[in-house]
């Protein structure tokens, strides 16, 4: 064999060599890659977050299964709705106040001031007039007042007096006699007589209510058994001025 044909030989066998090797080691790191690739599952969002609530500790998984599930329903349930809020009753503005004071002064009651504020004065002023137009004592000042007060007959006779003009009803001595024993003060029988039973029972509720002890039937007195009671005294069926 000729040296050149030889050295034909030998380069042939050196590349059949190389190409061996490479195709070797290519398939090993080609196995090697596909060994160590991490495949992502082709779930939705809630499958991923279960797969990564399962490699959790056992307290972890429990605790945010928990979470998850507060959360869900957290989602479906509805706002709750407002409550709704209880205003109070509107006070009767001042210029109403004040128009009342002003025709309670003219008719000969004393409302105190005439400021629009409703104090006591006025309140004891308004149950005065009530009482002797033969209305149910409620002390407030309303437009229905005000009405009565404008467009009323004005009775010379019923200007206010001393205690002894609520003192001869005795419808609302009654009504007295019934509030009285509604809270708790024993008066004796109902039968609308003022005797000294009834005065006692009188004293006792006013000095309970920080007033004068008197045992006499005022404005002021009755004024304070409606603020107590929360009803009128006296019906439209029975008017106490009467009689």
């Amino acid at each position: 064999m000729t040296p050149l044909r030889l050295r034909l030989l030998f380069v042939a066998f050196a590349a059949l060599a190389t190409a061996i090797s490479f195709n070797a080691l290519y398939r090993q790191e080609a196995q090697r890659l596909a060994g160590s690739a991490i495949a992502v599952p082709a779930e939705g969002p809630e499958q991923l977050a279960g797969s990564a609530t399962a490699s959790l500790p056992k307290d972890g998984r429990i605790a945010s299964e928990r979470k998850e599930s507060e959360q869900r329903l957290s989602a479906r349930s509805p706002a709750p709705a407002e409550t709704a809020e209880h205003t109070a009753a509107p006070t009767a503005p001042p210029r109403l106040i004040q128009a009342i004071q002003r025709e309670l002064t003219r008719r000969g009651y004393d409302p105190g001031p005439v400021n629009g504020d409703l104090g006591l004065e006025t309140r004891s002023a308004i149950i005065a007039y009530e009482f002797d137009e033969g209305m149910p004592l409620r002390g407030e000042p309303t437009e229905a007042i005000l009405k009565s007060l404008i467009f009323g007959a004005v009775n010379a006779n019923a200007a206010p007096g001393p205690p002894v003009r609520f003192e001869r009803h005795s419808a609302l001595i009654a009504e007295v006699q019934n509030a009285l024993a509604a809270m708790g003060y024993s008066s004796g029988p109902i039968d609308g007589r003022l005797d000294e039973r009834t005065r006692e029972a009188i004293r006792k509720f006013e000095s309970d209510r920080g007033l004068d002890a008197r045992g006499r039937v005022t404005a002021r007195l009755l004024l304070e058994m409606v603020i107590m009671t929360g009803r009128p005294l006296g019906a439209p069926d029975r008017p106490l001025g009467a009689g």
